[in-house]
């Protein structure tokens, strides 16, 4: 077989049988901006024998999906963007439409329709031992098989709708923020709004003044803190995505960013400043809440109770002002159950409703048996969906012991929890394709794994340094916890500085050969 030239896939609409597969070099799993940052370096190293496979009937990943209302990026977009693809972005927060345009913009810059196809569920990679190829099986009946695998499947993929009692008798609309339902109007509406985390804090602001009345049913409370954010003029725009100016805004933008790690990490000599930072920012968030929740029992729980950084903080300045208006109410007393006309809550009020909102969140790598959205079998086959649901392990949160020539960007402990993700995603793109063109130059070797010690002394390494963390050390639930409580799975335990030079350079030394 010939990896420079595909085989074509049968035709099967007359037989109704499955196709033979089609074989591709490489396959990237998922097109948000993870996956097209993986087919930017692909093609610019010369590697262009790669297909992009989206689920979703149109590409775009999280930014085509994620469109409930108000959803925008809560870091600045000089951060939250491709280093080296310039946009000229409207506000320092850009929101969704924006960053979807930015995304179909990188589309079609980089002419990835052609090696794309949508609505192709994988349904299951499977590693063969003999041809050293991996077998992957969606649920269309479109199949292939490739000598690489990109996984960019996001872990903010799977949504979490809580098992409330009585969901099935509701007569209303209802769905989760993830995948909202644009055919459903919510103007004059009753809206139930149930999750107060980054999207429930994006979403009542930009509904308060559209529907009739809106509840909020809020869970624990979280740091909320003002940001700032402003609109750029044409001028600006122009000038901010100039090389020399993009590159300096973006170097500041990091550093400030990266400079707030300190305050989630026990360093000795920080540690005694950090309760003073954590002051300020716990008398700011008093004196907002003051200034816009009359209510005392309110206001008290808003309050959190629990350390600065232990969950995410939300940056917002339209959230707090829109709790205040007249036809938004909170709940604090927590749901009862849902009934066929609205939500019963645990202090005895029935409240009226026709849609209902869930933003609850996504599971990421807290309930393993959804950290992967597929199943993968590796050598021997192994398979790794049973292995991380016991333990959790890969080498950087790139590519896993026993499982050759795959490769996943936002891997286990590579989240971020103070600055852009779209940093570490640079990084483990720029990673994987250097160990592809590595396998590539050496016509001997096969397939590559990290080698099983290495991967077992960097997982050690990771949780030692976890340990030191104010997420592993928080005493709040959160999603970036296994069972939500346990060892944290999603976030690096080290600054974006230190995240990129430990895996600027690929070593191929790091790894077993099959050859």
């Amino acid at each position: 077989m010939n990896a420079s030239e595909p085989r074509p896939a049968k035709e099967t609409e007359q037989t109704g049988k499955t196709q033979e597969p089609q074989y591709v070099e490489t396959i990237i799993i998922g097109s948000g901006f993870s996956g097209l940052l993986a087919a930017v370096r692909l093609q610019k190293k010369g590697c262009d024998d790669f297909l992009m496979l989206e689920r979703s009937p149109e590409l775009g990943g999280t930014w085509q999906i994620n469109s409930y209302p108000g959803a925008e990026v809560d870091i600045p977009t000089s951060l939250y963007s491709i280093s080296f693809i310039p946009f000229p972005f409207k506000k320092t927060f850009a929101p969704q439409s924006e960053l979807l345009a930015y995304t179909n913009h990188i589309i079609d810059k980089f002419s990835l329709k052609k090696q794309s196809k949508t609505n192709q569920t994988v349904t299951s990679l499977s590693y063969d031992d003999s041809a050293n190829l991996w077998h992957v099986k969606t649920e269309s009946g479109e199949n292939y098989t490739a000598r690489f695998v990109i996984d960019t499947s996001g872990v903010l993929a799977n949504p979490h709708i809580p098992n409330i009692e009585g969901a099935d008798t509701f007569t209303g609309a209802q769905f989760h923020a993830g995948h909202w339902d644009h055919s459903v109007s919510y103007e004059g509406k009753r809206v139930g709004v149930i999750g107060s985390g980054c999207s429930g804090a994006q979403i009542v602001p930009a509904m308060a003044d559209k529907v009739d009345r809106l509840t909020l049913f809020m869970g624990k409370a979280q740091w909320v803190l003002p940001r700032s954010d402003r609109e750029y003029s044409t001028v600006e725009r122009y000038l901010r995505t100039l090389p020399i100016i993009r590159h300096i805004i973006r170097l500041f933008v990091f550093i400030f960013y990266d400079i707030r790690f300190v305050a989630f990490r026990r360093y000795p000599i920080i540690s005694k400043v950090a309760p003073y930072m954590k002051a300020y920012y716990k008398k700011r968030q008093q004196e907002h809440l003051e200034k816009f929740i009359k209510d005392d029992a309110l206001r008290k729980h808003m309050m959190p109770d629990y350390e600065l950084g232990s969950r995410r903080v939300i940056p917002t300045n339209t959230y707090l002002p829109a709790l205040a208006k007249d036809n938004v109410d909170v709940d604090i007393s927590g749901i009862e159950c849902i009934t066929p006309t609205g939500i019963k809550t645990k202090d005895g009020k029935d409240i009226p409703l026709d849609n209902i909102v869930y933003a609850t969140g996504y599971y990421a790598y807290t309930n393993m048996k959804r950290a992967l959205t597929f199943q993968v079998n590796g050598l021997g086959g192994r398979n790794l969906n049973a292995e991380w649901e016991t333990k959790i392990a890969s080498y950087k949160g790139i590519t896993v012991s026993g499982y050759p020539n795959y490769f996943k960007v936002n891997g286990p402990n590579t989240g971020s929890g103070h600055s852009s993700q779209m940093s570490y995603m640079e990084v483990a793109t720029d990673y994987i394709v250097q160990a592809i063109t590595a396998v590539k130059q050496d016509k001997s070797i096969k397939a590559i794994y990290p080698k099983p010690h290495l991967q077992d002394e960097y997982v050690a390494e990771v949780r030692a340094k976890m340990q030191k963390t104010v997420w592993q050390n928080a005493t709040v639930t959160a999603f970036y916890r296994k069972n939500m409580t346990d060892e944290v799975t999603s976030l690096s335990p080290e600054p974006v500085t230190g995240f990129i030079f430990s895996r600027k350079w690929f070593d191929l030394k790091d790894y077993d050969l099959l050859k």
